[in-house]
């Protein structure tokens, strides 16, 4: 499982995205990884990041998490495109988006 937090009042752009697939490359070596997404207090994210987010093909599952209105409006717009094949969840509970992981966790390393 990963951990990828976006920084609180930044606006995700496509050179954000494009790093943050380089990293999680570099940091999966290829093999499929479930993924926690902090997206707490953030303003905005392109739909050019998203693209990067979406083609993230070693992602056995995003959880997004955050804790406000803004960030569960921000969520939604982002699981309103495309993402990859995996599943893809908001939460607002650090521990319930963990449980919901680990389901996909241990699938991607069977």
């Amino acid at each position: 499982m990963l951990r990828l937090v976006l920084q609180p009042q930044s606006r995700i752009t496509q050179a954000d995205g494009a790093w943050t697939k380089t990293r999680l490359l570099a940091l999966t070596k290829g093999r499929p990884v479930a993924v926690l997404l902090e997206i707490t207090g953030v303003e905005s994210v392109s739909r050019e990041a998203i693209e990067f987010y979406s083609e993230a093909a070693t992602v056995s599952a995003f959880a997004l998490l955050g804790r406000s209105a803004v960030d569960r409006m921000i969520a939604h717009s982002l699981r309103g495109l495309a993402w990859p094949g995996c599943p893809v969840q908001y939460f607002e509970a650090e521990q319930q988006a963990l449980t919901w992981l680990e389901e996909y966790a241990k699938g991607a390393t069977d």
